[in-house]
């Protein structure tokens, strides 16, 4: 069974994209998708300052079989970078476990959603 455990900056959840109810729909979608059960979203809050996904985004690719190792994806804009060698994917892995750290509880990341999509304008 595949899972998704996504950090997510709180600028991510506040700048409007599309219109205010794009936005509403999209922060509802995340919601939806959590009470699902595969998916854990955590925001990372402003109050935590600098944090380790500062330098920018990036996936953590984990498969079903032991013998397949982890890949790190990201994207750039000159192109995308698959990281596989052991130490590139430790550093990634570090900074993914610090961010978990800064990040609110997954129920407080989900009440604070639902607190923006509801102040969205109409």
């Amino acid at each position: 069974m595949s899972r998704l455990w996504a950090v997510i900056d709180e600028a991510a959840i506040r700048r409007i994209v599309g219109s205010p109810k794009i936005m509403r729909e999209q922060l509802y979608r995340l919601i939806e998708a959590a009470d699902e059960g595969r998916t854990t979203i955590q925001v990372v809050p402003f109050r935590a300052g600098a944090h380790a996904g500062t330098t920018g985004p990036f996936v953590i690719l984990g498969f079903p079989r032991p013998t397949d190792p982890n890949v790190v994806y990201i994207e750039t804009l000159p192109g995308d970078i698959y990281l596989e060698d052991p130490e590139d994917v430790t550093l990634y892995m570090v900074a993914f476990d610090r961010l978990v750290a800064a990040a609110l509880y997954p129920v407080e990341s989900l009440a604070l959603i639902e607190q923006v999509a509801g102040d969205l304008p109409e």
